[in-house]
Order: structure tokens, then sequence, then C-alpha cells
């Protein structure tokens, strides 16, 4: 099973992740996040920031969690390589979810592409009828 592709839009960038758990599909989906923002094959995992996030669906969630790393990125200048979940589970409110993001400072010959935001417009978190996980997210570029 590929962990994400990208796929043909028109003036921003959309991506699929995929995963044999939500955990899993949402680490892909961080990754494709990444791959976008920098050369993640050329980047160590010298620096970390702990992502946590809550939301009512698991759509905001992948949205929150993702928003919240480029963020990260953008304010600490850190290119991220990695997000690797430590605790996820349903709560009286919908969800949540910890986990930790591994990457190193920027530096201009490992920068790709600058990502303004992760959108909500054609979001969706599905599980498929093969018992995969499916997260499809726009970047606005």
């Amino acid at each position: 099973m590929e962990k994400y592709r990208f796929l043909d839009h028109t003036a921003d960038v959309l991506f699929e992740a995929f995963g044999t758990t939500y955990e899993e599909a949402l680490e892909n989906a961080a990754e494709a996040l990444f791959e976008t923002i920098a050369y993640t094959e050329k980047l160590e995992a010298t620096e970390s920031f702990e992502v946590r996030e809550e939301a009512a669906t698991l759509e905001e969630l992948a949205n929150f969690v993702l928003s919240d790393l480029l963020t990260e990125s953008d304010a600490s200048e850190v290119f991220f390589k990695k997000l690797k979940v430590k605790e996820f589970r349903k709560t009286e409110k919908g969800f949540q979810v910890a986990g930790v993001a591994y990457g190193e400072p920027y530096s201009e010959e490992k920068g790709n592409t600058h990502v303004k935001a992760v959108t909500h417009h054609r979001t969706v978190v599905e599980q498929t009828g093969t018992g995969y996980w499916r997260i499809q997210i726009v970047l606005d570029i």
C-alpha cells in the first residue's frame, strides 16, 4: 500500500494519504505535507515538536494537526520529516491525538514549496470497504 499520492488540482496541492489505522493515515498525511514543504529525503531528525489536538470529527482533527504542524514549521523555521502519533482516542466531545514531529532547522537548499494553509475544502476522512483509512487534504500554496 502506498503511503500517499498527489492528485491533480488546478491551483493548489491535493493529496490522499492511506493507512491501516487512522493514526497511520494521519502520519502519512503529515509526510505528504512535509514533502510538499521540503525535500524530506535530505532532512535529519534533529529537532522535535509535540502536537496535541482534539476535535469533534476526524476531518477536523486531521486539519487541526496538519495546521499546527504547518504553523510550528513557519514559526520555528523548521522543516519536518516525520510525525509519530503517540496517542489517539475517542472522547466525549469527539477525538484526541498526541504525537511528535521530527525535523531540522530551515535551509534554503532543502526547501520545496511554500504552503500557506491547510484548507478544509474537500477534506475527506474515511475507512474504505477494504478496511484501509484514507485522508484527503487540499493545501493552499
